[in-house]
């Protein structure tokens, strides 16, 4: 067993053990505010009533709070503190079990491998709920040693080792190694300004949401298409059992080629749901754009992927206003895609999470 089959064994064992546990994502609005109420500096009733269903539910497997690559990078822009930082982490590693959804990119390229599986006639072994979930120290993808002076039977020992040693650190130890040190650079204001520059550009040429969302479609299968040529190649080498290379010319034809299916697909309604990072996200950005008066924020991008996680394979998402005003506008209906339930009011987050968490 490689190093990849050993750490895809985990995730799939880790996926099975969530089964029959609702998947809650908090954003960090609400993990803040569960992180308050549990150090006493908030002691309203709705926000009391909801971390004690929170933590009810998880403590009767019912309920899991998992977190994401963007909620990680997030959490980094806290202040070290026990207060912010610390607090926040260690209520994450009692709510979230440990528990992370792989990195957006990880999501995308296996609904697409399910995707064209499905379409060349093979299937699934395992489904989604058992490929997407790791551990948050694999919160921004694998990571194991390289130890090419060592035999291949040594290496991979200590790949194993190192991985499992990593698979059970908790997210406070993470925080902790890293210390008070500056948190990543975040070039999402730049990313903000240029994106508006561009919507103030285009405005006048959209027309209908429809093409709103056909254009942004396109944007998110461009970057797809990449991925997705990826896959095709990785089903060529099964079959011929051996490294295959491919000229520059052959590989852009399959990644064109690659776009075109994927934008195809889309014709037919249920692609919605196998393809679903794609189609939450140019249904997002078609929202913002076709909404004139919006600008984008730089920490929007965050938020962007706390939905695209939450919406896909989560049952409830806990968010902003703003956000959840977005996601549930019928012509986006976002909510649909997986009948995962938006909540930005703490009361009736509450109140559905005592619901969940009282079901057995």
């Amino acid at each position: 067993m490689s190093i990849e089959q050993h750490s895809r064994a985990r995730q799939i064992e880790l996926g099975q053990s969530l089964e029959g546990r609702h998947k809650i994502f908090l954003d960090m609005r609400f993990w803040i505010i569960a992180r308050d109420t549990a150090l006493g500096v908030r002691t309203e009733p709705a926000a009391r009533k909801l971390l004690h269903h929170l933590r009810r539910g998880v403590t009767s497997c019912s309920l899991v709070c998992p977190i994401s690559a963007s909620m990680f990078l997030e959490l980094l822009k806290q202040p070290y503190s026990p207060g912010r930082r610390i607090g926040t982490a260690q209520l994450i590693d009692e709510l979230s079990l440990g528990v992370s959804i792989i990195p957006s990119r990880m999501v995308m390229g296996t609904e697409i491998h399910s995707f064209l599986l499905h379409a060349k006639g093979g299937a699934e072994l395992y489904p989604m709920q058992e490929l997407i979930w790791t551990k948050v120290a694999y919160v921004l993808g694998d990571t194991y040693p390289s130890l090419p002076e060592l035999s291949p039977t040594e290496e991979l020992a200590i790949q194993k080792s190192f991985f499992d040693h990593l698979w059970d650190c908790s997210l406070s130890d993470m925080v902790r190694t890293l210390g008070d040190n500056m948190p990543p650079s975040d070039s999402y204001a730049e990313l903000s300004r240029l994106a508006n520059d561009k919507n103030a550009e285009h405005r006048d040429e959209l027309r209908s949401f429809a093409q709103t969302y056909d254009t942004e479609l396109r944007g998110v299968v461009e970057v797809a298409g990449n991925v997705a040529a990826d896959v095709i190649h990785q089903f060529a080498e099964k079959e011929a059992g051996r490294e295959l290379s491919a000229t520059p010319e052959e590989r852009a034809s399959s990644v064109n080629m690659c776009r075109n299916l994927l934008y195809d697909a889309f014709k037919k309604s249920k692609t919605k749901d196998t393809l679903r990072c794609l189609h939450i996200s140019a249904s997002i950005h078609a929202a913002m754009r076709w909404d004139k008066d919006r600008k984008f924020k730089p920490n929007d991008y965050y938020d962007f992927e706390h939905a695209t996680a939450a919406l896909g394979y989560c049952d409830a998402f806990l968010t902003e206003g703003s956000l959840r005003q977005l996601v549930t506008r019928p012509q986006v209906n976002l909510e649909a895609v997986n009948g995962c339930h938006v909540f930005s009011d703490v009361e009736k987050a509450a109140d559905y999470i005592r619901q969940l968490s009282s079901i057995s």
